[in-house]
């Protein structure tokens, strides 16, 4: 008797474990649909790739003009400074943050057992393409991110080889800021067929080029993102600084739609393909001038 009874708690506890996994793969496989974004770049690929009903809050960034490539997208969402109890009352299944920043509100969120995925930042276009990949499958949609990611590699596969003689250029941005061979926007310069000035300068992925060192290496163009539209551009004004004008340096100012450089996406290949006719313009203007 005693067997029997332990036999048919077994099998309960059995056919227990059995509906309890069963429920649990069956929730974990249906598509988040109450998605949080806290970070401007997660905001955008969700608006790339999720249903619109998905999505329950997006960042306050993402109806920003200059930030956002989807702002016109973005507008209708709700949106949050990305705070804790900004988040909490909209219930979220999944929230997206980024690699950097909004630390205190992630580890809260994981205390309260809410789910969150942290968006690496890409170096490359590799990583753009997985960036892309990894957030069609969260939000269950992994037909929508392969088909982006086809059309951005044929795009890829239509660029000019990069010429041992090709023009440089140096991205100019506030401070001097600048980026080497290991970010995507100096990927991006290669792609373009540009040499990159900063790679000159030692600088590996992020950092700075002060006036002495962009008058020695003579870049033939400058490349900087105003974040508003016809406002200061520090290229330009270096451009026509005294100290580069009496050396006779006169670069071709490259300026580049902030909204195309803070978060990567498809439109990276609008800004490669702006890098590409840049060139070519430069190079037809020095081919007249000699």
């Amino acid at each position: 008797m005693c067997y029997r009874l332990s036999l048919n708690r077994w099998c309960l506890s059995c056919f227990l474990l059995a509906v309890f996994s069963l429920a649990t793969v069956a929730a974990s496989s249906t598509p988040p649909q109450r998605i949080v974004s806290i970070n401007l770049c997660a905001d955008e690929l969700l608006l790339l790739l999720a249903d619109p009903q998905q999505i329950s809050a997006l960042t306050h960034l993402s109806q920003d003009k200059a930030a956002s490539y989807l702002q016109t997208k973005a507008l209708g969402y709700p949106t949050t400074q990305g705070l804790a109890e900004e988040v909490l009352p909209f219930k979220p299944d999944l929230v997206i943050a980024g690699e950097y920043g909004g630390l205190p509100t992630i580890n809260l969120l994981k205390k309260l057992g809410i789910r969150v995925e942290t968006l690496p930042l890409a170096n490359n276009m590799q990583q753009v393409f997985s960036n892309i990949e990894w957030v069609a499958s969260l939000t269950g949609h992994p037909e929508r991110g392969a088909a982006i990611v086809k059309t951005m590699q044929a795009r890829l596969a239509q660029l000019p080889v990069l010429e041992a003689n090709a023009p440089l250029a140096a991205v100019y941005d506030p401070n001097g800021y600048t980026v080497g061979a290991a970010s995507l926007r100096g990927q991006s310069i290669h792609l373009a067929g540009w040499r990159n000035a900063g790679e000159l300068a030692g600088v590996a992925d992020y950092g700075s080029l002060d006036l002495e060192t962009m008058v020695s290496l003579q870049p033939d163009a400058l490349i900087d993102s105003p974040y508003t539209l016809n406002t200061y551009s520090r290229a330009e004004a270096l451009a026509k600084h005294p100290a580069l004008r009496g050396l006779g340096l006169n670069p071709h100012i490259i300026s580049i739609p902030s909204n195309q450089t803070i978060c990567d996406g498809p439109w990276t290949l609008d800004t490669i393909e702006t890098l590409v006719d840049e060139r070519l313009t430069f190079l037809n203007r020095a081919s007249e001038s000699k």
